[in-house]
């Protein structure tokens, strides 16, 4: 199922099953945590269960699951073994598995008193990245196998055609023969239908080959969006006919095609780091021209919050977005600041939907204001000239963000008021909200190119160490500011969402021209 808001997801799988044992596994100890808070300030019966907890707090929730007084268990793959449970009506994995393995033996924990059971997968593309993450801290032999299990359980996830009884039985070694299980989410759904992907599985194998087939398909990628980072680089492959052709998708579409490539025998992966290479059949492929016919994914959207269309939401050209992100980086790193104080990702991005040709342009393009117009602004626009006429692109007309009246929106009242001198506290009781809404507007009011003093009163907001704090500033420098989940997941659940959203104003107010 794709993962889209996992606790509402989660709270209608157990409302199926009501006042019934089911386990519920996350990823980390804080993801667990988490879950566990939130459907307990819902009224559910639940437990978490992790190492982190103390022996004796394990043995007591595990026993209560056991005995019936507690119906869930929120838990990371510690729990369950050797339990002896077999009324467990559902299980649910709010995150992707490492491994068939791991996710067999946990789906197995359900219906064990041959009663029917749920299981269910939430899976997102974000919790293959975090997992590949770690993957990319081991070394060797380990790191080879983890891939592997990585890519399994993946194609595993993604297969929306084939019954998932006959893969998991597949991976190890058995065969199941039935057409149809009537028990699985594809047996009993409509196929998904086909489309004809042989335009962007062209340029892909096209990519692969020119190339040299020495590369894995993030780098493939990379070259299809256009990037300019050190290895296209190095490697020459900004020279490469296929260098920016693939704009129309998102990595994270071109990655799904990859994937899909692999399982239907175009390419074939080899060695450590999962060199792509073509395969006889996707030679014959191109040589007759033939189509080809698969699954394309749809581009994941970003919920509106105030019904105006976000620069995340943006039809932008993710080619010229790469290579505006690594002019950003290369002017960045040249005068020892970290990217996101010449321009935010969101800047970046609607440069990348506009093409202003112009220095007025470039001033309707949020989070362009005159100062950073004069200092960075030639520099870009010279990179949108020349990506537009290579690419015959005219500019896009745009409505100036200081068209709009800004002044009775409440964000930039908050904003100007603390920049006044108001705190947070004393903004909560002015608007009688959360503090949690008043670091909202103060981040989208810096987010926007406002200046925002450094208040004192920021950092009685939490308590994280400064080791934690640099931590998270150099993600903010790798990544920038405008989303938290990626923050919260390259720090592996260690800090709150609470702590980010204070931890980010800090950041942007210490890094303002």
């Amino acid at each position: 199922l794709p993962k889209q808001d996992s606790n509402r997801q989660v709270i209608e799988l157990i409302d199926r099953y009501k006042d019934q044992s089911g386990i519920i596994y996350c990823f980390s100890r804080r993801q667990v945590d988490d879950v566990s808070a939130y459907l307990g300030s819902k009224g559910y019966s639940v437990r978490p269960y992790h190492a982190g907890l103390e022996d004796a707090d394990r043995r007591r929730n595990q026993e209560a699951f056991i005995r019936d007084d507690v119906q869930i268990i929120v838990a990371t793959i510690a729990f369950g073994m050797g339990i002896n449970k077999p009324n467990v009506r559902f299980v649910i994995h709010h995150d992707l598995p490492k491994s068939i393995e791991g996710y067999y033996q946990e789906i197995g924990r359900a219906g064990r008193d041959g009663l029917p059971a749920h299981c269910v997968l939430l899976y997102s593309y974000a919790d293959v990245s975090k997992l590949n993450y770690f993957i990319g801290q081991k070394e060797g032999d380990e790191k080879r196998v983890a891939i592997e299990h990585l890519n399994a359980i993946v194609r595993y996830a993604e297969d929306e055609h084939n019954c998932r009884r006959k893969p998991l039985l597949n991976y190890f070694g058995e065969t199941y023969t039935d057409k149809n299980c009537s028990n699985c989410d594809n047996c009993n759904s409509a196929p998904t239908p086909l489309t004809d992907i042989t335009v962007p599985a062209q340029k892909f194998l096209s990519c692969v080959k020119r190339a040299d087939e020495k590369f894995g398909a993030g780098h493939i990628v990379d070259i299809l969006l256009g990037s300019k980072n050190e290895k296209v680089l190095r490697w020459g492959h900004d020279k490469l006919s296929t260098h920016g052709i693939g704009g129309e998708l998102t990595r994270k579409q071109w990655m799904h095609l990859a994937r899909q490539l692999l399982s239907m025998g175009y390419l074939k992966q080899e060695g450590e780091y999962h060199t792509l290479s073509l395969t006889n059949k996707a030679l014959e492929t191109l040589r007759k021209r033939e189509s080809i016919f698969g699954v394309m994914q749809e581009a994941e959207r970003i919920k509106k919050a105030d019904g105006k269309k976000k620069a995340a939401e943006l039809e932008y050209h993710r080619g010229l977005f790469a290579i505006l992100r690594q002019k950003r980086k290369d002017m960045a790193d040249e005068a020892g600041i970290p990217p996101y104080v010449i321009f935010p990702d969101r800047t970046l991005m609607e440069m990348a939907a506009y093409f202003p040709q112009s220095q007025e342009s470039l001033l309707k393009i949020s989070g362009v204001g005159q100062v950073k117009a004069r200092q960075y602004g030639e520099a870009f626009l010279e990179v949108i000239r020349e990506f537009s006429a290579s690419h015959e692109i005219n500019e896009k007309p745009r409505e100036s963000h200081r068209d709009k009246s800004d002044s009775g929106r409440r964000y930039v009242l908050v904003g100007e008021l603390y920049n006044g001198g108001e705190t947070v506290q004393s903004l909560m009781a002015r608007y009688q909200v959360t503090t949690q809404t008043i670091l909202d507007h103060l981040a989208r009011f810096a987010m926007a190119g406002n200046t925002l003093r450094r208040g004192s009163d920021l950092e009685g907001l939490t308590s994280v160490s400064g080791e934690q704090t640099q931590a998270v500033f150099a993600v903010f420098d790798d990544i920038g500011t405008a989303m938290l989940k990626p923050v919260f997941d390259k720090m592996e659940g260690m800090l709150s969402y609470d702590d980010l959203k204070v931890l980010r104003l800090l950041y942007l107010s210490a890094n303002q021209e």
